[in-house]
């Protein structure tokens, strides 16, 4: 028996150790015990899943499917396996995970996943797995970028803390309950990749940042450029968006001109191919009563606004963050402009119910606003 510890989050069974691939068998036991499983896994994992299968062969009926990697921009909905599979495996990270998700959610059965990187925060989300296995030895040789994709998502939980301090203090009779602020614990700049993997299990998207995140990436595609992971989108948003909040914040008076076209935005976020379904916003900061309402509020809750932002180290973090690359993150200078960046979070705006959606619905966004036809 291998020494694997056992954790829960979320009601998952997590399985942590330094050879997982001898112990999926025994652990899936507990989940299914017979019928046939489907294993999904990333491109680039074939020789991995392909030991994982030969293990649990003798005991189920296999379907073996690839799916592709998160950086083509492509999505695989039509995995065609028989409707009698009782299981999905996922080998890989994100993008394995939200396959696993749709064909999971399709069978009407449970999944599992063989994570091996900490590069992703969505795999608990929507619809979370039975039993998640982190293998020591798989994770400390992931790629490099996959170590800052996952820091870049921990770096940015305080930012999201005060997006929920915002919306607790100004917009609080306007979301649900849940947005209510919760305490944010210190990011260790020294996680294993293992841990690191473990803590993202916990970690939650869903911000302002996330948004960005999205748009970069799409406009990444849309450039013809292979994009990079979700989670380095993610930091470089957030950084952004303190600066942002600080300079908002300060100034004297946030109506300083006319809002951007919430049209012409959407119009654009359909050329990146941006699905908005679920991201509709809860706010509406274009109805005047709401708007003036707002308004006032946050004029009430400026000062402790800004106090609450200045407890985000950034530069700290910018460093740590730019040293998880060989070329200590000389690669922002070519890949990520920005034109890029002021865009992405121009439409943003037009989609969030924070202050980045009051931002846009102020003008304070307008000067960033892409031309009509703009690519």
């Amino acid at each position: 028996m291998w020494n694997i510890e056992e954790r829960s989050v979320s009601g998952a069974k997590v399985y942590v150790g330094d050879d997982m691939a001898n112990e999926v068998l025994v652990r899936l036991e507990l989940i299914i015990e017979e019928g046939a499983i489907c294993i999904l896994y990333d491109s680039h994992l074939g020789a991995l899943a392909e030991r994982l299968r030969e293990g649990l062969k003798p005991n189920y009926r296999m379907f073996f499917k690839s799916v592709p990697s998160a950086r083509s921009g492509e999505i695989q909905d039509d995995i065609d396996v028989p409707e009698y599979v009782r299981h999905v495996f996922a080998v890989g990270a994100g993008s394995a995970a939200r396959a696993a998700k749709r064909l999971a959610a399709r069978l009407n059965v449970d999944w599992s996943i063989y994570l091996t990187a900490p590069s992703t925060d969505t795999i608990m989300s929507d619809f979370p797995p039975k039993a998640v296995f982190i293998d020591k030895n798989v994770q400390i040789n992931c790629p490099f970028d996959c170590i800052a994709s996952g820091y870049g998502i921990l770096l940015s939980a305080k930012l999201a803390a005060f997006e929920r301090f915002f919306a607790d203090k100004v917009l609080s009779d306007l979301l649900p309950a849940e947005r209510a602020e919760k305490p944010t614990a210190e990011v260790s700049y020294e996680l294993a990749p293992h841990e690191l993997a473990f803590e993202l299990l916990k970690s939650r998207g869903g911000d302002s940042a996330s948004l960005i995140a999205r748009i970069l990436y799409l406009r990444a595609l849309e450039k013809g450029r292979r994009p990079r992971l979700m989670g380095e989108y993610r930091f470089l948003a957030s950084a952004m968006l303190v600066n942002f909040y600080c300079s908002l914040l300060g100034a004297p008076s946030i109506d300083i001109m006319p809002p951007a076209c919430k049209h012409t935005a959407l119009d654009r976020l359909a050329q990146l191919k941006f699905d908005v379904a679920g991201t509709a916003k809860k706010v509406d900061f274009f109805d005047i009563n709401s708007y003036f309402r707002i308004s006032y509020i946050l004029s009430e809750y400026r000062m402790d606004l800004l106090e609450k932002l200045g407890g985000i180290d950034m530069r700290a973090a910018q460093r740590f963050w730019r040293r998880l690359y060989p070329d200590a993150g000389y690669w922002l200078k070519s890949e990520v402009s920005v034109k890029d960046m002021l865009e992405a979070l121009t439409l943003a705006g037009a989609l969030s119910d924070g202050l980045t959606g009051y931002a846009f619905a102020s003008g304070a966004l307008a000067i960033n606003a892409p031309p009509k036809g703009s690519v």
